[in-house]
């Protein structure tokens, strides 16, 4: 009787250790990142800020170059599909992560899992000590992580990491950038019609601040509100304020004339409410609101480490950026990029059937043989029905946000209240959200353990009945 009730006493307690591990595994599973968006675009009005989970699926090129891509400085995520029509190096000065396709935090609005992410018309170099990081931590849907395409070869010095994506090299341009291989005469198109607009407001540079105010005539709520400036009259600008825009109504801004333009933004006010701030409530709606449009300018800088809210389209343009976008970013020509952890979010803009959100690509991509590119052997995608393999040392991107420091940044550093909370996982130090991988052991160790309880049970309920 006094084995029977120890044993009874050790099966009570692995019971109780097996329910409190299946307790935590089950929140555990439960806190855990979703590890796939939805399959719509988010409505107009309904645009969300800035987050950690993937949330809607959007198959259009968020970021294009229609020269060459570089990124160094300590520049650390571009989201949604990146397509270079030129070259693409990635050559991050103190080495490091720089994620494409998912961000740590961003706007959750990315392609579908294991749809192409990176597209380069020539070469892809990933310098030494450098990760690029494609599709991070995407396992839900038709395929695993991102897929690079490339129309020349792979200079991998560094890592290139898929996350089980396919990747191919030695493509041709063409080949590489279908669907999206004339993007850039389709930019030149857009550019030029919305430059034609007739204007509904007026644009007054006073100072460092520029306001833009919707006059109201003939207009209304969802109606697309124009607004020219001339470049020389925004070089230079910091502040930006939108004034009695109707309610859903989105905003392009034509900047007219060849002057380059340089702003550093520190402030967005948008009817009376500040929308760069991350805790702002307008923050996704504004980002995907406005579009300036720089049919004619040959350079614009984005300088600081501030916020620049809107989707930025300049056919004709190069672009230096130090600053984080949030928005489409449509350059003409090369796309410089070097700031202190700044990034590309993906807010579609809603005021054109061109520049928004897609939950499908305009056409298929035709599939494309995987061919090794400069002696590395290319990565298929696995099957739908096999679990995509965690790397053994998991990307670890700077901490999400823009993050001014020294002289660099013009932009007051946000409080920690203002700016997103790291997401855990790896190391605790804003590394992108790890899938239901890590919750594994905890689940399994609670199956063991239930099993372990039931079965010491069973055995003194038998020893109780013979005795």
């Amino acid at each position: 009787m006094k084995r029977a009730a120890r044993i009874g006493t050790r099966a009570t307690g692995a019971l109780s250790l097996s329910l409190l591990l299946g307790l935590n595994g089950a929140a555990l599973a439960q806190a855990a990142p979703a590890n796939g968006p939805s399959a719509v675009c988010p409505n107009p009005g309904e645009v969300p800020g800035i987050g950690h989970e993937p949330l809607f699926t959007d198959s259009n090129v968020a970021l294009f170059a229609g020269g060459d891509y570089t990124v160094d400085g300590s520049s650390a995520e571009a989201e949604g599909l990146l397509v270079v029509k030129g070259k693409a190096t990635f050559a991050k000065s103190a080495g490091g992560v720089f994620n494409v396709g998912r961000v740590g935090a961003g706007s959750g609005i990315l392609p579908p899992s294991g749809s192409v992410m990176l597209a380069v018309g020539g070469d892809l170099t990933v310098a030494k000590g450098t990760t690029v990081d494609v599709g991070h931590g995407l396992t839900a849907g038709p395929g695993y992580g991102g897929a690079v395409r490339v129309g020349g070869t792979i200079d991998e010095k560094g890592n290139l990491e898929t996350n089980g994506g396919a990747r191919s090299a030695g493509l041709g341009a063409e080949a590489a950038l279908t669907p999206y291989d004339t993007f850039d005469a389709t930019l030149a198109h857009e550019s030029s019609s919305l430059g034609a607009l007739k204007t509904t407001g007026t644009a007054v540079r006073s100072g460092d601040t520029v306001t833009f105010r919707s006059t109201g005539t003939g207009t209304g709520q969802g109606s697309l509100q124009v607004f020219d400036i001339d470049a020389a009259a925004l070089d230079g600008a910091s502040s930006f304020v939108f004034q009695a825009i109707p309610e859903k109504s989105s905003v392009v801004v034509n900047v007219t004339g060849d002057h380059t333009v340089s702003v550093a933004p520190l402030s967005v006010a948008f009817n009376g409410e500040r929308a760069d701030d991350y805790a702002s409530p307008a923050f996704g709606d504004v980002a995907a609101r406005v579009l300036y449009n720089f049919e004619k300018t040959p350079s614009v800088t984005l300088g600081g480490g501030g916020n620049f809210m809107g989707s930025l389209l300049a056919p004709h343009a190069s672009a230096d950026l130090t600053a984080s976008t949030n928005g489409r970013v449509y350059i003409g020509k090369d796309i410089h990029t070097h700031g202190t952890g700044n990034e590309s979010h993906n807010y579609p803009w809603t005021g054109s059937t061109v520049f928004t959100c897609k939950p499908t690509p305009d056409q298929p991509v035709p599939p494309a043989p995987s061919t090794p590119a400069s002696g590395t052997p290319s990565q298929p995608a696995p099957p739908a029905s096999t679990p995509a393999t965690p790397s053994a040392t998991p990307s670890q991107p700077e901490q999400p946000g823009p993050t001014p420091s020294g002289s660099d940044s013009a932009h007051p550093e946000p409080t920690p209240s203002d700016a997103p909370p790291a997401t855990t996982g790896g190391g605790g130090d804003g590394s992108l959200a790890h899938t239901g991988a890590q919750v594994a052991p905890y689940l399994i160790a609670a199956a063991v353990a239930a099993a372990i309880g039931t079965g010491l049970l069973i055995l003194t309920r038998r020893r109780r009945r013979s005795s």
